[in-house]
């Protein structure tokens, strides 16, 4: 299988509590690129409205789906059309640098 293929069944995972629907079928993810060389993910998320008051939630929820892909190396989700992008996008930038305050925390552990 693709690794392309396994994010897309990840995303699949990704349900909106409201709508009871994946967010591949919402096609409330779109542009979706993999580099199944190095790894890399990108695609463009836009909640289902400007106002979505899941918007935050469902865009680090995507981001966590992909997480737990094996081989995916680095993900870049850009949040557009929405009132909450600009924070949205600080969430999603803050889950990648707790991600690497705690390696850094287990490395200093081990070398201790």
């Amino acid at each position: 299988m693709s690794l392309k293929s396994k994010v897309i069944e990840a995303l699949m995972t990704v349900i909106d509590p409201e709508l009871r629907q994946d967010v591949v079928k919402l096609q409330i993810v779109r542009d979706i690129e993999v580099d199944e060389k190095t790894g890399r993910v990108s695609l463009t998320f836009r909640p289902t409205t400007y106002f979505c008051p899941i918007g935050i939630q469902l865009a680090l929820m995507v981001k966590q789906a992909l997480k737990k892909v094996e081989g995916v190396k680095e993900i870049d989700i850009k949040v557009v059309d929405f009132v909450w992008a600009n924070q949205a996008m600080e969430y999603l930038k803050a889950l990648d640098e707790k991600e690497v305050s705690e390696e850094e925390k287990k490395d200093n552990n081990q070398s201790e």
